[in-house]
Order: C-alpha cells, then sequence, then structure tokens
C-alpha cells in the first residue's frame, strides 16, 4: 500500500533569494575564520587542520565561481567555457563579453604602444649597447676562468643592483 506523495512547493523568489544570500555569507565567513581558526595554538597538520584547509578552499571556490562563473580550477587551467545561446538572440554570457572586450582592448593598447617611439623609449634604448649580450657572455667567462663559482657572480650581481651599480670591488 503505497501512499501518494503530496506535490511539492516550489520555494517563492523571496525565499530563493534569502537562501543564496545566505550561502553567499556563509562563504564569505568561512573562508575568512576557517584560516585564522587553523592559525590558533596548538598548531599541528591533523585531521582538524586539514578540514578548516579544505572548507576554506571550497568557500573561496564558491565565492569565485559566483562572482565569475568559472571555478578556480577553470581559472588556472584557462578553461572558458563554450559560448551560451540565451534565449533566441545567440548573446553570449555577459562575462565572457566583458573579459572579451578587456582582452581587445588591451591589445589595442598594447600596438598603439608599439607604434609611436617615445622620448622614454629612445633614451632607454639609446643607453644600451649593440652587443651587450657579448660583453656579458664574456663577463661570465672571465669570472669562471678565475675561479668565481655561480653563486658568488650572483651574490655580486645583486650586490650591483642594490648599491644602485657600484660594483663589489670598488669597495675594498
Amino acid at each position: 500500500m503505497s501512499h501518494p506523495q503530496e506535490p511539492q512547493r516550489q520555494p517563492s523568489p523571496s525565499e530563493t533569494e534569502r537562501y543564496v544570500r545566505t550561502l553567499h555569507n556563509t562563504a564569505l565567513i568561512t573562508a575568512i575564520a576557517c584560516p585564522m581558526i587553523a592559525l590558533l595554538p596548538p598548531r599541528k597538520l591533523d585531521l582538524l587542520t586539514m578540514g578548516l584547509a579544505g572548507t576554506s578552499v571550497y568557500s573561496t571556490n564558491y565565492l569565485i565561481r559566483e562572482k565569475s562563473g568559472r571555478s578556480i580550477l577553470q581559472h588556472i587551467s584557462g578553461y572558458r567555457p563554450p559560448m551560451i545561446a540565451q534565449g533566441n538572440t545567440g548573446e553570449a554570457d555577459p562575462q565572457l563579453r566583458v573579459s572579451d572586450a578587456m582582452r581587445q582592448e588591451r591589445q589595442e593598447a598594447l600596438r598603439a604602444t608599439k607604434e609611436p617611439t617615445g622620448i622614454a623609449e629612445q633614451a632607454t634604448v639609446g643607453k644600451q649597447k649593440k652587443d651587450w649580450v657579448q660583453e656579458r657572455d664574456q663577463e661570465v667567462q672571465d669570472a669562471l676562468d678565475v675561479g668565481k663559482g655561480l653563486s658568488d657572480m650572483i651574490v655580486d650581481q645583486i650586490y650591483e643592483v642594490w648599491n644602485w651599480g657600484k660594483k663589489r670591488d670598488d669597495d675594498e
């Protein structure tokens, strides 16, 4: 003897909106609170810490997916969802249109900056020597011949940058 099921009531728009707002606020709170709780003493890598980290990642992923329509993994991998037709107009997702417009704007700005040769570009190009690569290779080879290691050359290069072009040998 089976009992007939009562028809399910559909939630009203205000209930749906309240549910979505509650989910958003919960995800926001957990994305902030979970790392803070994990940093409280005693700090150890156990099941609780892993659960807090997983909850934080899940909440952050929810917030990003809510904002952009793509998850963290899709952002990292560069996945772009296929163009989805909305109604009969065939228009793409508004978020995709905005990102495509921004990409096109950046490309146009890049093309525009490549065309004119500004004063700053002439100044930096004018200071560069034509055969700087060969000179740098020769400096590296000379240092290796003297007996310096790569770590010594790296430290010298960092020192030179840090001290505005003053070499280490100038100090002594």
